[in-house]
């Protein structure tokens, strides 16, 4: 176990406030449980990025949308909700209705066309089409209430914010945003709705194939480029091998990268890169960006928020069903009559959500400032910059402060904070306590 993932558990562990529960949810899925983090090649630096970096490239990149746009057939409903792609409180459930739960097919053909990639690469319509399908019913396969097609699309529209809203678009190259863009729609495809713990714990056909290895996200990206496979199914057909060689390990790091019990390794790695800006590599950066990407749904609204909640700890209790009827121990937070869905809220944004997102933060933050720093030394003003805008901001702290208000005060009697310790609720009355 690497040494990131040691300092996290203690951080965790040492914390008083937070329901044992809860501190073993944290532990088991954020940090390694059995094996180190794989040693990735290094790859290659920002390359040129005070020469590549213009105002004019910037707001070109940010607002540019090509009239050779992908002729897919759409409802004009839908049409007016793709208006609001470069908005942070876009409605995804509303687009996955409006789609009729086919939600891929006409979002990731325009996301493409804001950058002008579908003209740029030749991207082939029937193809895309028919490829955006295989991975809606990839992802819905297993009935998961959270790892869908909705999840996938909400990943893709924050990527596209993530880098647009921010101006991280403009440090990319074209091969770079359409492989970052394409990691997003596949990251989660046949997902299984249980956890690689699980598939660890239960000896799954996945866990033998991928050797206990980051086994959902192995297979995600296996699963993806299996579609690409099939016939009129590959829409990058026309890219050179040198693009398609280059995607393909951005996609692969990028998605295995997803793997949350990489996190605090991941985190410490753009921790350190930070102290110097010009050591971060675009591979490491779009790692981050996906990764926060994936996490992100504290960060919306709390209508929103509060759907995806509900979703995923439905999802957790159905594999704490399946634990049960196996005769396994429940994993953290999988068992119904005991999690407090409140208290697990509160310390997943406070230990996962917060530092991730203000490390983003602060990650387009050093960009910038090479960029204006390079504008300065150029005799430009760099206070014509755009600076970088954090649209979490504002919603993840609503969001904490109303779970924090659903969060029940333990009581004061022994009992009681056993049954809090144990993650259970407890129900008071004037003499007697009843779990």
């Amino acid at each position: 176990m690497v040494s990131e993932d040691i300092e996290a558990q203690t951080m965790i562990s040492s914390v008083e406030d937070t329901p044992k529960a809860v501190k073993e949810w944290l532990a088991a899925t954020f940090t390694k449980q059995i094996f180190g983090r794989r040693q990735a090649i290094e790859p290659p630096k920002f390359r040129s990025i005070v020469q590549a970096v213009r105002a004019s490239m910037y707001v070109d990149k940010i607002t540019r949308k090509t009239s050779h746009a992908v002729p897919v057939d759409i409802s004009p409903s839908v049409l007016m909700l793709q208006e609001k792609l470069n908005c942070w409180d876009i409605d995804v459930f509303r687009y996955d209705s409006l789609t009729q739960n086919k939600p891929f097919r006409g979002l990731f053909a325009e996301v493409l066309n804001r950058y002008g990639l579908v003209k740029r690469f030749k991207i082939n319509q029937y193809n895309l089409e028919n490829y955006c399908a295989l991975v809606e019913q990839g992802y819905n396969v297993h009935g998961n209430p959270y790892h869908n097609a909705v999840h996938g699309a909400d990943v893709l529209i924050t990527t596209h914010n993530l880098i647009t809203l921010t101006g991280f678009a403009s440090w990319l190259t074209d091969i770079e945003i359409l492989s970052l863009l394409f990691s997003a729609i596949i990251h989660d495809v046949e997902h299984t709705g249980t956890t690689n713990n699980f598939h660890i714990c239960t000896g799954s056909p996945l866990t033998i194939m991928y050797n206990d290895r980051s086994v959902l996200e192995n297979h995600h990206i296996s699963t993806a480029y299996r579609y690409l496979e099939q016939a009129d199914c590959n829409p990058f057909d026309k890219l050179s091998k040198d693009d398609f060689r280059e995607m393909r390990g951005i996609v692969v790091e990028a998605v295995l990268g997803t793997d949350m019990s990489a996190h605090f390794t991941q985190i410490k790695n753009m921790q350190n890169a930070l102290f110097s800006p010009s050591s971060v590599n675009r591979n490491t950066a779009m790692t981050l960006v996906l990764h926060c990407a994936d996490i992100s749904h504290p960060t919306k609204p709390w209508e929103l928020h509060k759907t995806w909640t509900d979703n995923l700890m439905e999802e957790f209790f159905k594999q704490g069903d399946k634990e049960t009827a196996l005769g396994i121990p429940n994993s953290p937070l999988c068992n119904r009559q005991e999690t407090l869905i409140p208290e697990s809220q509160v310390g997943f944004i406070d230990f996962i959500i917060l530092p991730s997102m203000n490390l983003l933060g602060d990650m387009f933050d050093a960009l910038l400032q090479v960029q204006n720093e390079e504008a300065a030394s150029g005799g430009g003003n760099p206070g014509e910059f755009r600076k970088v805008t954090r649209p979490w901001d504002k919603p993840l702290s609503e969001n904490r402060k109303r779970w924090k208000a659903l969060v029940k005060p333990s009581g004061s009697c022994a009992e009681c904070l056993v049954a809090r310790d144990r993650g259970r609720f407890c129900v008071h009355s004037p003499t007697s306590h009843t779990f």
